[in-house]
């Protein structure tokens, strides 16, 4: 048995591979076009978010019969592709929910106290004192758009600061829903039924002072819709993730003063990482054995 990982994880799991007589490649920079040449050698494939796991690829695999995915999302995986051949397609389940849940509130938090300002400032040799004071998050309503792993993490730790939770219900008012919130929280994967679901129509709800943060995936929203509402200062938001990643060095969304964007940061802590890394590895290992 043979498998290929195909982007960086945490490497100490590969001996698990090891362990079990089974050979491991480890090629985190390969190439798209090399992998789909070399896959056809493979019975189980490895990858985070920077391998897409294309129709060509899949149909390439000759010998696979699993991927793991070292993360939650698999909107980078043709799972339509993998179904048709019968290759199982796992995740790290909620391996990386602390860290995202953890990163959510953090820019909750930043946004309530005009953290991008007060550091720029800082280093700029100012004291804005005065000028920066902010608003506290204990009290505000907080409607959470996705309930799994990750917004039931959010939620649980936003308790502790006294916010009153929304949850969205399937079925409900989407319009409604972002009408009736201080701060809007988005985890919902990505898929057919998700994408574009943030219409220009929904954002358009939002009161006036809204924070709206995004750290499942940019393709959700509709971006120029929710920039205009940005430029127009009748929001705040923060950002982790956008339709097109990286963000080009031009972008609308750079250099906005009422809105903070990282780049796509949410999952990426030394602790999530390994987490799973050992629950991906694991998965494979119980399908090859």
């Amino acid at each position: 048995m043979k498998v290929l990982v195909s982007d960086k994880i945490y490497e100490p799991c590969l001996e698990d591979f090891k362990a079990k007589g089974i050979e491991v490649d480890y090629e985190p920079e390969i190439t798209a076009a090399a992998l789909e040449g070399k896959i056809k050698d493979y019975d189980a494939l490895i990858v985070r978010s920077r391998t897409k796991v294309t129709k060509e690829i899949i149909e390439a695999a000759a010998n696979l019969k699993i991927i793991g995915r070292v993360g939650s999302g698999l909107d980078n995986i043709e799972i339509a592709a993998a179904e048709a051949k019968k290759i199982k397609v796992v995740n790290a389940g909620d391996a990386n929910a602390q860290a995202v849940a953890e990163h959510t509130v953090g820019l909750i938090l930043a946004s309530l106290r005009n953290y991008k300002k007060a550091f720029k400032s800082m280093d700029e040799g100012q004291w804005l004192k005065n000028e920066l004071s902010g608003q506290e998050l204990g009290g505000k309503m907080v409607g959470i758009l996705g309930f799994g792993h990750i917004g039931q993490r959010v939620g649980k730790i936003l308790e502790g600061f006294g916010v009153k939770l929304l949850v969205y219900k399937r079925g409900e008012s989407l319009e409604d829903f972002f009408g009736k919130a201080d701060i809007i929280t988005v985890h919902l994967p990505l898929n057919e039924e998700t994408t574009g679901m943030i219409s220009a129509k929904v954002l358009s709800r939002m009161r006036p002072g809204t924070i709206f943060i995004n750290t499942s995936r940019g393709e959700i929203v509709e971006e120029e819709a929710l920039i205009q509402l940005i430029k127009l200062g009748k929001i705040k938001a923060g950002l982790d993730v956008f339709s097109t990643e990286p963000l080009p060095e031009n972008n609308q969304f750079r250099q906005r003063e009422n809105l903070i964007i990282t780049p796509h940061l949410g999952a990426s802590t030394k602790e999530a990482g390994k987490r799973a890394s050992e629950a991906v590895v694991e998965e494979v290992i119980k399908e090859l054995i």
